[in-house]
This record gives structure tokens, sequence and C-alpha cells, in this order.
């Protein structure tokens, strides 16, 4: 990971760049949190009536998925250049 991203992700963060990955990581947690709690929604909501809903429900579950790849992959950036 290039220097000027490692610095973006700890001033987005408001983290000492020694705490960097374990700040990441916090956040990794909690969304993969919510990507599980969106999924028991989804696979409880999955039968109701209201597509759209139903559609909105597995985009976002989708969407939040990939935020998490996302995520991982930056964590790894992070450690390879420590």
């Amino acid at each position: 990971m290039r220097t000027v991203d490692t610095v973006a992700w700890t001033e987005s963060l408001g983290v000492h760049p020694g705490l960097l990955e374990r700040a990441m990581n916090e956040r990794l947690r909690r969304m993969q949190d919510a990507e599980e709690d969106l999924r028991g929604l989804y696979n409880a909501m999955k039968e109701a009536p209201d597509e759209e809903m139903v559609l909105s429900l597995r985009s976002a579950n989708r969407s939040l998925t990939q935020a998490v790849e996302c995520m991982e992959a930056c964590i790894r950036l992070v450690r390879r250049a420590t």
C-alpha cells in the first residue's frame, strides 16, 4: 500500500498509524456483524409480498458483502505495508 493510502486511512479513522490495523479490524468485525444481521433479515423476509422490499434487502446484502471484501483487501494491504 502506498504511504498516502495508509495516511488517508489513518486520518479517515482518526487513529495513530500504529493502531491502524487494529482499528480497521474493529470496523471489519462491525461490518461482518451487520452483514450477518442483514442476511438473517433477508432470509426472514424473502417470502414477503412486497417484491421491491425483498429486492432492496437482497441488494443491500450484496453491497455489504462487497464492502466487507473490500475492507479485508485493504487490511491485507496495510499488513504488507508494515
